[in-house]
């Protein structure tokens, strides 16, 4: 498949996209996302080991630093609502560029940095990659939405190109990491996180420069999507600033719990019911994921002094060996998905989740040291599974991204479509602070001390807790609709047509004075303006991503 080429049937990706739009996918999507996401991943994980970070607390942290992933509706409502030189994204791009670009700085320049202040750099880069990621998939979603015929094709595009990248990343990451400190790899990143600047100076989004004062419709039209996406982007940083003030993963996991069925409740009583019960599937199915991929990084990487039956594999072998095979495994399940692609979202979600829950529980086998009883050596046996794993995990993945982009109502595509991922994002944060939970009640809290074999002792159970958990959600299967992943999800409506919060609403007993009636068929009419109005709204509302 070509990108300037035609495609099997439609137009071709340079029709619809334009060669500024697919520059700036290519740069965002693969190298910012892939490259720079990659090295600063790779090299956070050895600076806590530094720091001396126990598992579960290092995962605690580690989602602290992709809560952005989780604010993407406050990020949207601000770029919308808050134009800046009359753009809406451009300008945002230019100033989360700068402060990363000032993170990285700070991560190289200081040698042994705080806890507090090396997650804090992490999450401003994190936010630098998740707020351009939203701002380019905007677009990317309105050209599916205007072709749905391409939008199979441009997943495997764009998920095939990020692939490719993580594998020359992992490589590079592997190198810096064996033979340099960590903070070099951040050095190496920090010009690549630059590369936005050019492009979104001169707009290659192409936007068009909006009258000041023109929001203020909008958000009179869309009251109840902003309300959301704050309350949701507010849980975020509220999750955020108390897992940095309360070093207890118990207390993180209850108050990112209470948050998430919080924002779940809102979102189901006033979204529309097709939006709300897709929604509720996918936070309740990534909810279940439990992390533990705290501990796992201990338990990998141990040299023979700290665990003496680990699997001591080298940062060489478990960045380059195990992330490439991953990285390959993903481009292959990219690829193979477009012979399911016509297969109904009810059986696909079925099937790879079940495959997925099963190729999962190979990892309990590892933890249990059962592979080394039937001779098979570390090495081999993680990257057989690493290889099923991902190219399972893709397949379940790409669906989820094509529903997301079909189920957002004209005209707030972008507040829309960050607040369905944040939320399914936020389940994810809630997953991992489970994780971490569940690892400190199990005694499993490696820190890179020597002689620390018992503290993996229990680490099977949450690793066998961690594949069969997404398996549970999928008894509320008929939330999502029995439809193919070519056909249209959502008719025509507003965010919260036949919503119960609308529903409720309008059975209340009526006044039966003129004048009130009056006002109510005037209401009616406001609420329906923009399903009316030949062209819903003359404002930019393009977001649209893939969620992390």
């Amino acid at each position: 498949m070509e990108v300037g080429g035609r495609l099997a049937s439609g137009p071709s990706f340079r029709d619809v996209f334009g060669v500024k739009l697919l520059v700036m996918i290519i740069l965002t999507h693969h190298v910012l996302a892939g490259l720079v996401g990659g090295l600063v991943y790779h090299a956070m994980e050895f600076s806590f080991q530094e720091l001396k970070v126990a598992g579960p607390q290092m995962q605690v942290l580690s989602t602290v630093a992709f809560l952005p992933y989780s604010m993407k509706a406050l990020i949207g409502l601000f770029s919308d609502g808050f134009p800046l030189f009359g753009l809406r994204k451009s300008p945002y791009i230019v100033i989360t560029t700068i402060l990363s670009l000032g993170a990285h700085a700070f991560l190289v320049a200081k040698e042994t940095p705080s806890i507090t202040a090396s997650t804090a750099s992490f999450f401003v880069i994190f936010f630098q990659i998740a707020l351009a990621d939203l701002m380019i998939q905007a677009k990317v979603s309105e050209k599916m939405k205007a072709a749905p015929e391409v939008a199979p094709d441009v997943a495997t595009m764009m998920s095939a190109g990020s692939s490719v990248v993580r594998i020359f990343s992992n490589f590079l990451s592997a190198w810096l990491l064996q033979h340099f400190q960590p903070r070099v790899s951040y050095m190496v990143s920090l010009p690549v996180a630059a590369v936005l600047l050019w492009p979104a100076v001169w707009n290659y989004l192409g936007e068009t420069k909006i009258a000041r004062g023109s929001c203020s419709c909008s958000f009179k039209q869309n009251f109840i999507p902003f309300c959301l996406a704050v309350v949701s982007g507010m849980s975020a940083i509220g999750t955020m600033a108390f897992a940095l003030l309360i070093s207890s993963p118990k207390k993180s996991f209850l108050m990112a719990l209470c948050l998430g069925v919080f924002n779940l409740t809102l979102l189901s009583f006033f979204l529309q019911p097709a939006i709300a019960r897709i929604n509720a599937f996918f936070f309740l199915q990534s909810m279940f994921h439990v992390g533990t991929h705290g501990a796992a990084f201990y338990f990998f990487t141990d040299t023979e002094a700290q665990y003496q039956n680990g699997p001591h594999l080298s940062r060489q072998f478990y960045v380059a060996g195990i992330g490439t095979m991953a990285s390959i495994c993903s481009l292959f399940g990219a690829l193979c998905y477009k012979l399911f692609k016509n297969m109904r979202y009810r059986s696909i979600l079925t099937s790879t989740n079940l495959a997925y829950a099963l190729v999962n529980c190979l990892t309990v086998i590892s933890y249990k040291r059962l592979n080394l009883q039937y001779g098979i050596p570390d090495q081999a046996f993680l990257l057989a599974s690493s290889a099923m794993q991902t190219v399972i995990g893709q397949l379940a993945f790409m669906p989820l991204s094509l529903m997301l982009a079909q189920i957002v109502p004209q005209g707030i595509e972008s507040v829309m479509l960050a607040l369905l991922s944040a939320s399914m994002n936020f389940g994810y944060s809630i997953a991992n602070y489970a994780g971490a939970f569940i690892l400190q009640e199990l005694g499993v809290t490696p820190d890179g001390s020597d002689h620390e074999d018992h503290k993996f002792d229990h680490l099977w159970i949450a690793g066998l807790l961690s594949a069969c958990g997404p398996c549970l959600p999928l008894l509320l299967l008929r939330l999502i609709p029995d439809g193919r992943q070519t056909d249209r999800l959502l008719e025509a409506g507003s965010a919260t047509s036949g919503s119960l919060f609308e529903r409720w609403s309008w059975k209340r007993p009526q006044k039966v004075s003129d004048d009130a009636e009056e006002v109510g068929i005037n209401l009616s009419n406001y609420l329906t303006l923009e399903e009316e109005d030949e062209h819903p709204s003359n404002l930019d509302f393009e977001l649209r991503e893939k969620p992390r």
